[in-house]
């Protein structure tokens, strides 16, 4: 608690007036986080050009935040209210928005499912040990991504 609150500028008697306990800021944080996620996938559902473009948005949104996260894909503690579950549930409906409009129209390959766009972003917001220009790969590895959203070709044979 004493380095949280030396990083956060304050005294450890803020903290702790504000948190009893480490889990009650953990949990804090962690709904706090929830509402950044969901405030992004919303953000990527209403965008009004292709779901393509609200998928990337998306990513870049996570990779934007990536600081301020703490969750349990982020490496975060698994600390949830009931509150936090409904916005964990918020994000995951919002993207389902997103994917149904894009499958809808033909963008998106028909198993993409709210949970691959979940992991896809955390995975995009950890950078590697040792990567000097992490920024770079990972819009890369949206590019990537995004190309292989689309919707798949029948197999020939």
């Amino acid at each position: 608690m004493a380095k949280i609150a030396e990083r956060a500028g304050v005294g450890v008697g803020t903290v702790y007036r504000h948190f009893a306990t480490r889990e009650e800021l953990l949990g804090a944080l962690v709904h706090r986080s929830f509402g950044l996620a969901v405030d992004n996938a919303r953000a990527a559902a209403a965008h009004p050009g292709s779901a393509l473009e609200g998928v990337r948005l998306f990513f870049l949104a996570t990779m934007r935040d990536r600081e301020r996260f703490v969750l349990p894909l982020h490496g975060g503690p698994l600390v949830f209210t009931p509150a936090t579950r409904t916005r964990q549930a918020d994000v995951r409906t919002a993207l389902r928005t997103l994917l149904e409009r894009g499958k809808v129209a033909g963008e998106l390959r028909a198993d993409l499912t709210p949970e691959d766009l979940i992991v896809a972003s955390s995975l995009l917001s950890r950078p590697l040990p040792g990567t000097s220009d992490w920024d770079g790969l990972a819009r890369r590895q949206i590019d990537l991504m995004i190309n292989g959203l689309g919707p798949s070709a029948p197999p020939t044979g």
